[in-house]
């Protein structure tokens, strides 16, 4: 069944999968075993979610986040149509497949915006007066809020009723959708970390690396805060811990809405996060062995989406924190938030659609970060071969420094390409930190793009004045032309496959060193 919604300005047509319904349980395993087996919910649909083209990995991402999808009972039925409680679930919605076939749900929650040129008074009296029940104020621009519509048949319909109230600058459903890590598994120390060194080792090629050690002769990122948003970290591994800055924190949902703790005393754990933090801001010289790229910069960890599941939402309350945390804890001003921001999360397939809150977040951190010298964003493209990354509508925002990868013999591997990739660095069979104290190998855009932001925090570090746009400038312009001769950059300096060129961290400490502010 074909349903419609407004997203960015645009009226969206969606499919709604006919006969799956997707509930969210509890945590206790036995009791949705149970609500199953006594056909409460419904029938496991698992089969006709393969036949609409879900894969493995996404419904496993939302069985850990506690969501099954089930051919419904009458009961179930009867209960999506009119809005009631189930017993047993937190919640219930329906599965959307959405123009770019990525699977969402859709329950009753959205994310709206009411004209800045209401007060705050006023903004709420709307909300009440739309049967809109507030969950959260938002804290990154005028008048944003995260609402339900338990009056409405869902967030669908809410959306395309409230676009016609002038009111509203927009409203959108939150979709809770599987949002992965952009890597590629594959498969300590220092030695081993040929993106830093690479003296030939494995097949590659002298010299094809960022270039580090001059840059480290002149600086080790010292008094730079690098903040990466990624599922969760290791906190306490030996090479990490002394770097964690006490604005490290973690959002975890329930079923009264997202929340955000100012602390990593319960953060998730993800190899992930925990590999792009090392290569980041590993420490250097102590028994682990191994480093980062800004050795001694300060390492601001957001967790967000622990089980891959959430929405989007939530990924720009965590890019709006870095880059300002009083917009989640009062008690800690702006100057407390990164100078740089870097993230690996998305699908490794092209499309991914971009909401207007997260447009918001970005915008308001790009501009409003480092208090209004601008926070520089680093995020890593698609690692789907060869994929167009205007499609992925986040990395090819214009705030956004898309990031791919290359082999230690300096050549690009098959990532996504197209004019909005900026820097490529390197990012197959790379070394850094890995849950449980170890080191690993690891081959993904995730790990290039942290690569890429701790050379800039290197570079930042010797000319702290510098706006996010002047040290965009400097990365693009340091960044050495790869690739072979049969590689062409055009007149500006770019190529689809490599951007502005493999990140040089020597000359970017060179090129920001002599730069005025």
């Amino acid at each position: 069944m074909s349903r419609q919604y407004y997203q960015r300005g645009h009226l969206i047509e969606a499919e709604v999968l006919d006969d799956v319904v997707a509930v969210r349980m509890g945590a206790d395993g036995e009791r949705m075993a149970m609500a199953e087996a006594e056909g409460e919910m419904g029938t496991s649909a698992l089969s006709e979610m393969h036949e609409a083209g879900v894969d493995d990995e996404t419904t496993e991402a939302f069985a850990n986040a506690h969501w099954v999808f089930v051919k419904p009972s009458q009961q179930t039925r009867a209960a999506v149509r009119s809005g009631e409680e189930i017993s047993g679930a937190e919640a219930i919605g329906k599965v959307i497949r959405r123009p770019n076939g990525r699977i969402g749900i859709a329950t009753d929650a959205l994310t709206v915006r009411l004209q800045p040129t209401l007060s705050e008074e006023e903004a709420e009296r709307e909300l009440q007066a739309a049967g809109l029940d507030v969950v959260n104020k938002l804290g990154f621009a005028k008048n944003l809020y995260e609402v339900r519509a338990p009056s409405a048949e869902d967030a669908l319909a809410a959306s395309v009723e409230l676009h016609e109230n002038d009111r509203f600058v927009f409203a959108e459903p939150s979709f809770v959708e599987h949002v992965p890590a952009r890597f590629s598994p594959a498969g300590p120390r220092y030695a081993r970390q040929w993106q830093w060194r690479n003296a030939g080792a494995d097949g590659g090629v002298p010299g094809a690396d960022v270039h580090i050690e001059p840059a480290w002769d002149r600086t080790f990122g010292d008094g730079i805060r690098v903040a990466v948003i990624d599922n969760g970290f290791d906190t306490q591994h030996a090479d990490l811990t002394d770097a964690v800055d006490e604005t490290s924190g973690f959002f975890s949902s329930g079923v009264v809405g997202t929340t955000f703790t100012q602390n990593t005393s319960g953060m998730p754990d993800s190899d992930h996060g925990t590999f792009c933090a090392g290569m980041a801001g590993a420490r250097l010289n102590d028994s682990a062995g191994g480093a980062g790229a800004a050795p001694e910069c300060e390492l601001m960890l957001v967790a967000c989406l622990p089980d891959q599941v959430g929405t989007q939402t939530t990924l720009a309350r965590a890019v709006a924190y870095a880059a300002d945390p009083s917009t989640e804890v009062s008690e800690t001003g702006p100057e407390r938030g990164a100078d740089i921001l870097v993230s690996s999360l998305g699908p490794n397939i092209a499309a991914w659609d971009l909401t207007s809150t997260l447009d918001l977040a970005l915008e308001f951190a790009a501009t409003n970060g480092r208090q209004g010298k601008g926070l520089s964003i680093f995020w890593a493209a698609s690692n789907g071969r060869n994929v167009d990354i205007s499609k992925d509508e986040v990395v090819s925002h214009p705030d956004v420094i898309a990031v791919v990868r290359s082999t230690n013999k300096d050549l690009e591997d098959n990532a996504a390409r197209g004019p909005e990739v900026e820097l490529i660095a390197p990012g197959v069979n790379v070394v850094s930190t890995t849950s449980g104290g170890g080191y690993g190998t690891n081959t993904g855009t995730s790990f290039a793009a942290p690569c890429a932001a701790g050379c800039a925090a290197l570079a930042l570090s010797m000319n702290r004045e510098l706006t996010r746009d002047q040290l965009r400038d400097v990365m693009h312009g340091s960044a050495d032309k790869i690739g072979g001769p049969g590689v062409v950059y055009d007149a500006d300096g770019h190529n689809d496959d490599y951007g502005f060129g493999r990140v040089n961290a020597s000359q970017a400490v060179e090129l920001a060193a002599g730069m005025t502010p």
